[in-house]
């Protein structure tokens, strides 16, 4: 079996708690007066982030931004819909970075788009140039022979060949860099590539990848290349023991929503082994089915509430928590979160400004064609229930293309922008527009996605629901005016 020089952790065991300082200056040319974010993600299983620092980009394209850390680690610099990658090591406290015109991001899409940083004086130990350049490797290596990729797809025994030889070339390359971060990145993505070339190979292949990868090595939380391998390798974490054993857990959860007799019923598959793993194996288990036909959802939030509680190992603590969180945010009859925008009269408002009022917001784009033609359906419909607050939130990518857009329509209702429309998209978790959410009285999310003005999915419209809610309302209203004093 080959020999993994690169990868002898132990070296690399020593813990250290202290803090460093990490100051970063961006040049941002093509975005003065946008806001930056810096941030990290703290969970790979629900995929939130933390807010590590932010501000604005100066007339002079420039910003500065601090940050004490612990670790070596990998973070995002945001500007609108564009990123790019910034590992910070705790070798290095000062990083100059140069953020590029992002060319090919799509104003008409809401998704984000990755750009490559371009690092200035970069030390030549710096984990952003290791990685970079293990990265420039690893490329050429997949895609620089097209025959390789053929036999990666055929998964012929060739392939295997080549990958074995190109871990002994990585292993010489980086012996004499002992990073962890570093060699636990290169270890998974070269687990990466071989668990895509076994993974139909059968339970013999399977138990290789564990146990080369995963049954005695330490749960690399922060680590995104090891993330990214547990959860492909469970990316059905209660089924890959057997029919028999999920028979079990799902029994388990169902019928005892017991922790530890829910461990129990994991314990004859060898995937389930690693304590730490198999507690962790649990979280992701139970995030990804709580929407299944086969597992109570009830049961589901008790024990995430247990292991956020109770949980062995605080890592796994943490990550039930976010699980909870996730599962109950932007659901209906949760509270919904506020946020602000600036009306075309320039005066800012906040949605609890409107609490007292059944809301329909419509989140909406100028340069979309629907968002436009549902305008003149709500504008009717703003004009036959007068006890819905109706909202439209502009979420162009600038102000100039909301300007033109109030300069050739005067809708009556409540519109506007929010200062950073890309801090709405991330708070409501926009993938399209136009999208809609109701809100009650209380601020109560009624139905979210909302149905739309027209009747586009399953013939339902909203304007069904806004007709019975009326009726009802003045229903109410009659019956107060009967009552006697």
């Amino acid at each position: 079996m080959f020999n993994y020089v690169f990868l002898l952790i132990a070296f690399f065991s020593v813990v250290n708690n202290s803090l460093f300082a990490i100051e970063i200056q961006i040049n941002a040319p093509d975005y003065q007066g946008k806001n930056v974010k810096w941030r990290k993600k703290t969970d790979y299983i629900t995929n939130q982030y933390q807010l590590l620092a932010e501000s604005k980009i100066d007339t002079n394209g420039l910003v500065t931004l601090n940050k004490k850390i612990e670790k070596i680690e990998l973070t995002e610099i945001v500007i609108g819909k564009s990123f790019g990658l910034l590992y910070l090591d705790t070798a290095t406290q000062f990083y100059n970075i140069y953020f590029p015109k992002d060319t090919v991001l799509d104003t008409m899409s809401l998704k984000k788009n990755q750009i490559q940083l371009v690092f200035l004086d970069l030390p030549d130990n710096d984990i952003n140039r290791l990685i970079l350049d293990f990265n420039l490797q690893y490329d050429y290596f997949l895609y620089g022979d097209t025959s390789k990729l053929i036999r990666l797809a055929l998964q012929e025994k060739e392939f295997q060949d080549s990958l074995n030889a190109f871990k002994v070339f990585i292993s010489n390359r980086y012996q004499n860099d002992l990073i962890k971060f570093l060699h636990v990145s290169i270890r998974y993505e070269i687990a990466l590539i071989e668990q895509m070339a076994h993974q139909s190979k059968g339970e013999f292949y399977k138990n290789y990848l564990f146990h080369t990868y995963l049954k005695k090595s330490s749960v690399e939380y922060s680590n995104p290349a090891f993330m990214e391998f547990f959860n492909l390798f469970y990316r059905k974490p209660f089924k890959i023991g057997g029919d028999e054993i999920f028979e079990r857990i799902k029994f388990s959860i169902n019928q005892y929503h017991d922790l530890d007799h829910l461990k129990n019923a994991m314990s004859n598959s060898s995937f389930y082994s690693h304590q730490k793993l198999k507690e962790l194996i649990i979280v992701k288990g139970l995030y990804d089915n709580y929407n299944s036909r086969e597992f109570s959802n009830a049961f589901v939030l008790e024990l995430l509430e247990e292991i956020s509680e109770n949980g062995n190992w605080a890592e796994n603590r943490s990550i039930a928590k976010e699980c909870l969180r996730e599962l109950s945010y932007l659901k209906n009859g949760t509270t919904a979160p506020n946020f602000s925008w600036i009306d075309v009269e320039g005066i800012k408002h906040e949605l609890m400004d409107f609490k007292g009022k059944h809301i329909y917001i419509h989140f909406f784009s100028s340069l979309n064609y629907m968002s436009l033609k549902e305008m003149e359906i709500i504008e009717q419909l703003a004009n036959k229930y007068n006890a819905i607050q109706f909202i439209s939130v502009n979420l162009d990518e600038t102000e100039n293309s909301f300007a033109n857009f109030l300069r050739t329509n005067q809708y009556k209702w409540e519109i506007g922008r929010p200062q950073n429309p890309q801090d709405v998209i991330e708070l409501f978790k926009l993938d399209h527009l136009p999208t809609y959410i109701f809100i009650d009285t209380d601020g109560v999310i009624v139905q979210y996605p909302a149905y739309t003005p027209s009747p586009l999915y399953n013939n339902q419209s909203i304007d069904v629901t806004f007709f019975n809610l009326q009726k009802k309302l003045d229903q109410r209203q009659r019956l107060r005016i009967g009552v006697k004093g």
